[in-house]
Protein backbone atom coordinates (compact mmCIF):
# COMPACT_ATOMS: atom_id res chain seq x y z
CA UNK A 1 0.00 0.00 0.00
CA UNK A 2 1.25 3.49 -0.87
CA UNK A 3 1.99 5.41 2.35
CA UNK A 4 0.81 8.62 0.68
CA UNK A 5 -2.70 7.20 0.60
CA UNK A 6 -2.66 6.77 4.34
CA UNK A 7 -1.40 10.29 4.95
CA UNK A 8 -4.10 11.84 2.78
CA UNK A 9 -6.80 9.96 4.63
CA UNK A 10 -5.64 10.75 8.14
CA UNK A 11 -7.89 12.60 10.59
CA UNK A 12 -5.93 15.15 12.58
CA UNK A 13 -5.92 14.54 16.30
CA UNK A 14 -3.71 15.90 19.07
CA UNK A 15 -0.07 15.36 18.13
CA UNK A 16 -1.04 13.37 15.03
CA UNK A 17 1.04 15.35 12.57
CA UNK A 18 4.28 15.22 14.56
CA UNK A 19 3.94 11.48 15.07
CA UNK A 20 3.28 10.97 11.36
CA UNK A 21 6.17 13.19 10.31
CA UNK A 22 8.71 11.39 12.51
CA UNK A 23 7.45 8.04 11.29
CA UNK A 24 7.70 8.97 7.63
CA UNK A 25 11.19 10.39 8.18
CA UNK A 26 12.31 6.99 9.46
CA UNK A 27 10.73 4.96 6.68
CA UNK A 28 11.32 7.38 3.79
CA UNK A 29 12.50 5.44 0.79
CA UNK A 30 11.88 2.08 2.51
CA UNK A 31 9.05 -0.23 1.55
CA UNK A 32 6.55 -0.60 4.39
CA UNK A 33 6.02 -4.07 5.69
CA UNK A 34 2.72 -5.53 6.78
CA UNK A 35 3.99 -5.63 10.33
CA UNK A 36 4.20 -1.83 10.40
CA UNK A 37 0.80 -1.21 8.86
CA UNK A 38 -1.41 -1.48 11.99
CA UNK A 39 0.64 1.13 13.87
CA UNK A 40 0.67 3.53 10.94
CA UNK A 41 -3.03 3.38 10.21
CA UNK A 42 -4.18 3.58 13.84
CA UNK A 43 -6.72 6.38 14.20
CA UNK A 44 -6.86 7.01 10.47
CA UNK A 45 -10.04 7.66 8.56
CA UNK A 46 -10.12 7.28 4.79
CA UNK A 47 -10.85 10.40 2.79
CA UNK A 48 -14.24 9.94 1.17
CA UNK A 49 -15.23 12.05 -1.83
CA UNK A 50 -18.85 13.02 -1.97
CA UNK A 51 -21.48 15.55 -0.97
CA UNK A 52 -21.32 17.42 2.32
CA UNK A 53 -23.20 15.90 5.26
CA UNK A 54 -26.22 18.00 6.25
CA UNK A 55 -25.69 20.63 3.57
CA UNK A 56 -28.63 22.69 2.30
CA UNK A 57 -29.63 21.97 -1.29
CA UNK A 58 -28.15 25.25 -2.54
CA UNK A 59 -24.63 24.14 -1.56
CA UNK A 60 -24.60 21.11 -3.82
CA UNK A 61 -20.81 20.64 -4.08
CA UNK A 62 -18.98 17.30 -4.22
CA UNK A 63 -15.73 17.41 -2.27
CA UNK A 64 -12.51 15.42 -2.32
CA UNK A 65 -12.68 14.81 1.43
CA UNK A 66 -15.37 14.30 4.05
CA UNK A 67 -17.14 17.52 4.98
CA UNK A 68 -19.98 18.45 7.32
CA UNK A 69 -22.20 21.53 7.13
CA UNK A 70 -21.74 23.32 10.45
CA UNK A 71 -23.85 26.38 11.25
CA UNK A 72 -22.83 29.03 13.79
CA UNK A 73 -24.99 31.90 14.94
CA UNK A 74 -24.93 35.12 16.95
CA UNK A 75 -28.14 36.21 18.73
CA UNK A 76 -28.91 39.51 20.42
CA UNK A 77 -32.33 39.04 21.97
CA UNK A 78 -33.82 39.95 25.36
CA UNK A 79 -34.48 37.40 28.06
CA UNK A 80 -38.07 36.94 29.19
CA UNK A 81 -37.73 39.67 31.86
CA UNK A 82 -35.85 42.16 29.65
CA UNK A 83 -37.58 44.81 27.54
CA UNK A 84 -38.11 43.82 23.91
CA UNK A 85 -37.50 46.74 21.55
CA UNK A 86 -35.43 47.74 18.52
CA UNK A 87 -32.33 48.25 20.68
CA UNK A 88 -32.51 45.06 22.73
CA UNK A 89 -33.60 42.78 19.88
CA UNK A 90 -31.51 42.72 16.68
CA UNK A 91 -32.31 39.11 15.87
CA UNK A 92 -29.83 36.56 14.52
CA UNK A 93 -26.91 36.29 12.14
CA UNK A 94 -25.69 32.92 10.82
CA UNK A 95 -22.40 31.73 9.34
CA UNK A 96 -22.57 28.18 8.01
CA UNK A 97 -20.22 26.17 5.80
CA UNK A 98 -19.22 22.71 4.62
CA UNK A 99 -15.92 22.36 6.44
CA UNK A 100 -13.18 19.68 6.12
CA UNK A 101 -12.94 19.57 9.90
CA UNK A 102 -9.64 17.84 10.82
CA UNK A 103 -9.35 16.38 7.34
CA UNK A 104 -6.10 16.70 5.36
CA UNK A 105 -5.54 19.16 2.49
CA UNK A 106 -2.26 18.52 0.70
CA UNK A 107 -2.45 20.59 -2.50
CA UNK A 108 -4.20 23.45 -4.22
CA UNK A 109 -6.55 25.83 -2.43
CA UNK A 110 -8.65 25.61 0.68
CA UNK A 111 -12.06 26.50 -0.77
CA UNK A 112 -15.12 27.02 1.43
CA UNK A 113 -18.62 28.21 0.52
CA UNK A 114 -20.05 30.21 3.42
CA UNK A 115 -23.77 30.82 3.90
CA UNK A 116 -24.77 34.05 5.63
CA UNK A 117 -28.31 34.38 6.97
CA UNK A 118 -29.85 37.44 8.59
CA UNK A 119 -33.05 36.83 10.55
CA UNK A 120 -35.04 39.82 11.84
CA UNK A 121 -31.76 41.74 11.92
CA UNK A 122 -32.03 45.49 11.17
CA UNK A 123 -28.29 45.92 10.58
CA UNK A 124 -26.42 46.47 7.33
CA UNK A 125 -24.11 43.47 6.93
CA UNK A 126 -20.56 44.50 6.08
CA UNK A 127 -18.20 41.61 5.29
CA UNK A 128 -16.96 38.16 6.29
CA UNK A 129 -13.24 37.57 6.80
CA UNK A 130 -11.36 34.28 6.48
CA UNK A 131 -8.49 34.09 8.96
CA UNK A 132 -5.64 31.57 9.07
CA UNK A 133 -4.26 31.07 12.58
CA UNK A 134 -1.15 29.00 13.19
CA UNK A 135 0.93 28.43 16.31
CA UNK A 136 2.67 31.80 15.90
CA UNK A 137 0.67 33.98 13.50
CA UNK A 138 -2.87 35.11 12.79
CA UNK A 139 -3.71 36.80 9.50
CA UNK A 140 -6.78 37.70 7.50
CA UNK A 141 -6.26 36.06 4.12
CA UNK A 142 -9.49 37.08 2.36
CA UNK A 143 -12.49 39.39 2.81
CA UNK A 144 -15.77 38.91 1.01
CA UNK A 145 -18.26 41.76 1.26
CA UNK A 146 -21.99 41.31 1.64
CA UNK A 147 -23.58 43.13 -1.28
CA UNK A 148 -27.27 43.51 -1.97
CA UNK A 149 -26.95 42.87 -5.72
CA UNK A 150 -24.06 40.38 -5.71
CA UNK A 151 -24.21 36.95 -7.28
CA UNK A 152 -24.09 34.01 -4.88
CA UNK A 153 -20.91 31.88 -4.65
CA UNK A 154 -18.63 34.81 -5.42
CA UNK A 155 -16.41 37.03 -3.26
CA UNK A 156 -17.64 40.59 -3.84
CA UNK A 157 -15.60 43.68 -3.11
CA UNK A 158 -16.91 46.63 -1.09
CA UNK A 159 -19.45 49.18 -2.29
CA UNK A 160 -18.54 52.78 -3.05
CA UNK A 161 -18.66 53.48 0.68
CA UNK A 162 -15.92 50.91 1.26
CA UNK A 163 -18.34 48.61 3.08
CA UNK A 164 -21.02 46.02 2.46
CA UNK A 165 -24.62 47.03 1.83
CA UNK A 166 -26.69 43.90 2.49
CA UNK A 167 -29.90 44.52 4.43
CA UNK A 168 -32.82 42.23 5.11
CA UNK A 169 -36.46 42.24 6.11
CA UNK A 170 -37.44 38.92 7.67
CA UNK A 171 -35.03 36.13 6.70
CA UNK A 172 -32.48 36.54 3.89
CA UNK A 173 -29.58 34.41 2.66
CA UNK A 174 -26.33 35.04 0.82
CA UNK A 175 -23.52 32.66 -0.21
CA UNK A 176 -19.86 33.69 -0.36
CA UNK A 177 -16.99 31.63 -1.77
CA UNK A 178 -13.58 31.81 -0.08
CA UNK A 179 -10.54 30.23 -1.70
CA UNK A 180 -6.90 30.63 -0.74
CA UNK A 181 -3.82 28.47 -1.51
CA UNK A 182 -2.65 26.29 1.36
CA UNK A 183 0.76 27.94 0.97
CA UNK A 184 -0.82 30.91 2.79
CA UNK A 185 -0.45 28.92 6.02
CA UNK A 186 3.04 29.57 7.36
CA UNK A 187 3.24 26.04 8.83
CA UNK A 188 2.08 22.56 8.01
CA UNK A 189 0.23 20.43 10.53
CA UNK A 190 -3.02 21.08 12.35
CA UNK A 191 -4.04 24.69 11.60
CA UNK A 192 -6.92 26.91 12.69
CA UNK A 193 -9.38 28.50 10.25
CA UNK A 194 -11.72 31.25 11.39
CA UNK A 195 -14.60 33.07 9.74
CA UNK A 196 -15.73 36.39 11.20
CA UNK A 197 -18.83 38.23 10.03
CA UNK A 198 -19.54 41.86 10.92
CA UNK A 199 -23.01 43.44 11.11
CA UNK A 200 -23.14 47.06 12.31
CA UNK A 201 -26.53 47.74 13.92
CA UNK A 202 -28.58 50.97 13.62
CA UNK A 203 -27.74 52.13 17.17
CA UNK A 204 -24.00 51.98 16.55
CA UNK A 205 -23.47 48.60 18.21
CA UNK A 206 -21.92 45.70 16.28
CA UNK A 207 -22.98 42.06 16.07
CA UNK A 208 -20.21 39.66 15.09
CA UNK A 209 -20.43 35.98 14.22
CA UNK A 210 -17.35 33.81 14.78
CA UNK A 211 -16.71 30.30 13.45
CA UNK A 212 -13.48 28.48 14.41
CA UNK A 213 -12.38 25.02 13.22
CA UNK A 214 -9.22 23.06 12.41
CA UNK A 215 -7.82 21.39 9.30
CA UNK A 216 -4.69 19.35 8.56
CA UNK A 217 -2.39 21.16 6.11
CA UNK A 218 0.47 19.57 4.17
CA UNK A 219 2.16 22.42 2.32
CA UNK A 220 5.82 21.45 2.72
CA UNK A 221 6.49 24.08 5.38
CA UNK A 222 7.82 23.49 8.89
CA UNK A 223 5.35 21.48 10.97
CA UNK A 224 3.75 23.18 13.97
CA UNK A 225 0.33 22.15 15.24
CA UNK A 226 -1.96 24.83 16.60
CA UNK A 227 -2.80 23.89 20.18
CA UNK A 228 -4.63 26.81 21.82
CA UNK A 229 -8.40 26.21 21.86
CA UNK A 230 -8.08 23.64 19.07
CA UNK A 231 -11.72 22.60 18.93
CA UNK A 232 -14.81 23.49 16.92
CA UNK A 233 -16.64 26.52 18.26
CA UNK A 234 -19.21 29.12 17.34
CA UNK A 235 -19.17 32.45 19.13
CA UNK A 236 -21.60 35.32 19.30
CA UNK A 237 -20.04 38.74 19.91
CA UNK A 238 -21.84 41.98 20.66
CA UNK A 239 -20.62 45.40 21.69
CA UNK A 240 -19.93 45.45 25.45
CA UNK A 241 -21.04 41.83 25.99
CA UNK A 242 -18.10 40.45 23.97
CA UNK A 243 -17.93 36.66 23.42
CA UNK A 244 -20.41 33.92 24.26
CA UNK A 245 -19.42 30.47 22.98
CA UNK A 246 -20.84 27.05 22.16
CA UNK A 247 -18.20 24.43 21.35
CA UNK A 248 -17.67 20.77 20.50
CA UNK A 249 -14.67 19.30 22.31
CA UNK A 250 -14.95 15.81 20.81
CA UNK A 251 -12.62 15.88 17.81
CA UNK A 252 -13.02 15.08 15.09
CA UNK A 253 -16.72 15.26 14.18
CA UNK A 254 -18.07 11.79 13.35
CA UNK A 255 -17.67 11.02 9.65
CA UNK A 256 -19.48 7.71 10.01
CA UNK A 257 -22.98 7.07 11.38
CA UNK A 258 -23.42 6.82 15.14
CA UNK A 259 -25.57 4.23 16.89
CA UNK A 260 -26.64 3.25 20.37
CA UNK A 261 -25.65 5.84 22.97
CA UNK A 262 -23.42 8.54 21.50
CA UNK A 263 -21.57 10.69 24.04
CA UNK A 264 -19.98 13.82 22.56
CA UNK A 265 -18.09 16.21 24.84
CA UNK A 266 -19.37 19.80 24.76
CA UNK A 267 -18.49 23.16 26.24
CA UNK A 268 -21.08 25.94 26.54
CA UNK A 269 -19.18 28.65 28.36
CA UNK A 270 -17.80 32.16 28.24
CA UNK A 271 -14.24 33.49 28.11
CA UNK A 272 -12.00 35.26 30.62
CA UNK A 273 -11.13 38.26 28.41
CA UNK A 274 -13.76 40.58 29.83
CA UNK A 275 -16.67 38.73 28.26
CA UNK A 276 -19.79 38.32 30.35
CA UNK A 277 -20.34 34.94 32.05
CA UNK A 278 -22.63 32.29 30.64
CA UNK A 279 -26.06 32.64 32.22
CA UNK A 280 -27.89 29.85 30.39
CA UNK A 281 -27.02 26.78 28.32
CA UNK A 282 -29.30 24.88 25.96
CA UNK A 283 -28.79 21.63 24.02
CA UNK A 284 -31.36 20.15 21.67
CA UNK A 285 -31.76 17.88 18.66
CA UNK A 286 -33.54 19.09 15.51
CA UNK A 287 -35.11 22.32 16.78
CA UNK A 288 -36.75 24.80 14.40
CA UNK A 289 -37.01 28.19 16.04
CA UNK A 290 -38.29 29.81 12.85
CA UNK A 291 -41.34 27.55 12.74
CA UNK A 292 -44.73 28.91 13.82
CA UNK A 293 -45.14 27.98 16.59
CA UNK A 294 -41.44 27.66 17.47
CA UNK A 295 -40.19 24.08 17.84
CA UNK A 296 -37.55 23.48 20.52
CA UNK A 297 -36.80 19.95 19.27
CA UNK A 298 -35.78 17.11 21.59
CA UNK A 299 -34.34 19.10 24.48
CA UNK A 300 -31.41 17.40 26.22
CA UNK A 301 -30.37 20.26 28.50
CA UNK A 302 -31.83 23.64 29.42
CA UNK A 303 -30.43 25.19 32.56
CA UNK A 304 -29.04 28.34 34.12
CA UNK A 305 -25.28 28.75 33.90
CA UNK A 306 -22.73 27.11 31.60
CA UNK A 307 -22.55 23.51 30.45
CA UNK A 308 -19.07 22.67 31.69
CA UNK A 309 -17.23 24.76 34.25
CA UNK A 310 -16.13 28.29 33.37
CA UNK A 311 -13.80 29.21 31.83
CA UNK A 312 -13.66 26.78 28.93
CA UNK A 313 -14.84 23.75 30.87
CA UNK A 314 -16.50 20.82 29.15
CA UNK A 315 -18.71 17.85 29.91
CA UNK A 316 -20.07 14.83 28.02
CA UNK A 317 -23.72 14.44 27.14
CA UNK A 318 -25.42 11.12 26.42
CA UNK A 319 -27.60 10.92 23.30
CA UNK A 320 -29.62 7.73 22.88
CA UNK A 321 -29.72 7.55 19.10
CA UNK A 322 -32.18 4.65 19.30
CA UNK A 323 -34.88 7.24 20.02
CA UNK A 324 -34.13 8.95 16.70
CA UNK A 325 -34.99 7.93 13.15
CA UNK A 326 -32.11 6.74 10.99
CA UNK A 327 -30.69 9.55 8.88
CA UNK A 328 -29.16 12.98 9.38
CA UNK A 329 -29.98 15.03 12.49
CA UNK A 330 -28.73 18.32 13.90
CA UNK A 331 -27.32 18.89 17.38
CA UNK A 332 -28.02 22.48 18.47
CA UNK A 333 -25.83 24.08 21.16
CA UNK A 334 -26.62 27.55 22.52
CA UNK A 335 -24.85 29.52 25.24
CA UNK A 336 -26.44 32.74 26.47
CA UNK A 337 -24.64 35.57 28.29
CA UNK A 338 -26.95 38.15 29.82
CA UNK A 339 -25.95 41.82 29.55
CA UNK A 340 -27.70 43.79 32.29
CA UNK A 341 -26.05 47.06 31.24
CA UNK A 342 -27.43 46.98 27.70
CA UNK A 343 -30.64 45.21 28.73
CA UNK A 344 -30.44 42.20 26.44
CA UNK A 345 -28.71 38.82 26.03
CA UNK A 346 -25.87 37.78 23.75
CA UNK A 347 -25.88 34.16 22.55
CA UNK A 348 -23.45 31.98 20.62
CA UNK A 349 -24.81 28.97 18.74
CA UNK A 350 -23.19 25.98 17.06
CA UNK A 351 -25.18 23.40 15.07
CA UNK A 352 -23.52 20.20 13.87
CA UNK A 353 -24.96 17.38 11.74
CA UNK A 354 -24.69 13.72 12.65
CA UNK A 355 -26.03 10.59 10.98
CA UNK A 356 -27.86 7.86 12.90
CA UNK A 357 -27.82 4.24 11.78
CA UNK A 358 -29.21 1.69 14.25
Amino acid sequence: MNPAIIVLGRRWRAGGWMVMRRFLAVVSGIALTWALMPALSSGAAPAVAGPCMGAPAAEGTTYNETRQFVDTQAWWMPDTDQANNSITNTGHAHLGACIPERETISSGNLTVNVRVILHDNPGTADYVAMVFKTSDTEKTVQKCYLRAAATNFTCPGPSRTGKGDFTCTGTCERWLTFSRPISAFNHSGLQDVRFRGFIPEPDGKVMQTNFNWQVGIQNGKSPSDVSRDAFLRGKGWYTHAKYCEASVRSVALPDSPVSGVWTPVLGLTSRTDGSLPATRSFISIDPDFHAVPSNAGAVLWDSAGPYGAEPFGSAPISIDTRTLANGVHKLHLRTSCRDNKLGSTNSGVTVIPFTVAN
